[in-house]
């Protein structure tokens, strides 16, 4: 497990442009392992699912907000954010209950 040292930051730019060289030396490590082809790894896959999680739960708040406010009359826009968080929240949770099966079957395995 490597773990990347602390930097001072002053600016959010900093922050992004650290975010960025930090995915260009995984998409590099990833095309040093797999050959030309580029894969995703494995964690990025629920890195997004939990990022899609928490982007759609601040848009329901942000709809609820405005709708309780009086700032729109949308209401079936809110509904559809509803209904896009419940299914990524589900997403998440099936991804998680695979991925605990198949840790559960290799460790049933012998070698």
């Amino acid at each position: 497990m490597f773990i990347d040292p602390m930097q001072s930051l002053d600016t959010i730019s900093q922050l992004n442009q650290i975010q960025s060289e930090k995915v260009k030396a995984q998409q590099q490590m990833v095309q040093d392992v797999a050959g030309d082809e580029v894969q995703v790894p494995f964690k990025s896959i629920f890195e997004s699912a939990i990022q899609d999680v928490i982007d759609t739960d601040r848009q329901v708040n942000i709809d609820a907000e405005m709708l309780a406010t009086g700032e729109s009359d949308n209401l079936h826009q809110y509904s559809i954010y509803i209904a896009k968080a419940q299914l990524s929240v589900d997403l998440l949770v099936q991804m998680r209950n695979k991925a605990l099966e198949a840790y559960s079957e290799v460790m049933r395995m012998s070698v």
